[in-house]
């Protein structure tokens, strides 16, 4: 009997002494958590220079660039000895990738297709990490009317405020000739432009296409003359 109790009070001095360890584990104060570092972006890559740059005027009248698009492709040829800096300011952009992942974003039946908004990239566009010259252009207004495929340059309110955003002209449009910068024009793939036009709109939009018309990249062409010449 007497064996019996001293186990007893030995088991009940075992549980006492593992309570009291785990109370005052309870009241001991939280350590300090691990300081995160801070996430720092990556730094902006710059893209490489334009070849479109060097070029002379005449040397880029026979630069060539094709859209291509999930539509098909369309081939544009240039009018820099009206609007040099609008053209080499295109020409820089397609040549850097700029262009690349964005889409025909304005279809304004029986006007105009537009596109090189941005923020039309994909979220996982590796342009989203580059920094773009899109310093704003002085308007060169000419005398080339705006006739069915013609490329123009979009602006804002300033006409001296175009970017990057361009169109092309669906018919001939007098209302926008000496307010827009003629650039450019479709040599080939002026069925592709219509094709384009057909996009369907999103209801209650007045040029919003219902179907996602990419602009897959901008190809540019140069002439071997012109190739030569950017490398000296």
């Amino acid at each position: 009997m007497v064996w019996r109790v001293a186990g007893w009070v030995l088991v009940l001095g075992i549980l006492l002494g593992i309570g009291q360890q785990i109370a005052a584990q309870q009241r001991r104060p939280a350590g300090r958590p691990t300081p995160m570092r801070p996430v720092v972006p990556a730094e902006p890559l710059t893209p490489k220079p334009s070849r479109a740059e060097k070029l002379s005027v005449e040397e880029l009248k026979g630069v060539r660039a094709v859209i291509e698009s999930s539509a098909g492709d369309i081939v544009l040829e240039f009018f820099p000895e009206v609007a040099p800096n609008h053209v080499r300011n295109f020409l820089r952009l397609a040549e850097q990738g700029f262009y690349n992942g964005t889409e025909f974003n304005r279809i304004a039946k029986d006007f105009v297709i537009q596109g090189g908004d941005p923020a039309k990239w994909p979220a996982d566009s590796p342009n989203r990490r580059m920094r773009f010259d899109t310093s704003p252009l002085k308007a060169e207004f000419n005398n080339i009317p705006h006739d069915k495929g013609i490329l123009s340059m979009a602006h804002g309110s300033n006409p001296d405020s175009a970017t990057t955003h361009y169109f092309i002209c669906l018919r001939r449009l007098e209302s926008l000739d000496g307010k827009y910068t003629v650039f450019g024009r479709v040599v080939e793939g002026l069925d592709v432009v219509d094709k384009i036009a057909e996009t369907p709109i999103e209801p209650g939009t007045a040029d919003k296409p219902a179907v996602r018309v990419e602009v897959r990249t901008i190809r540019v062409i140069y002439s071997p003359s012109a190739t030569n010449e950017s490398k000296r």
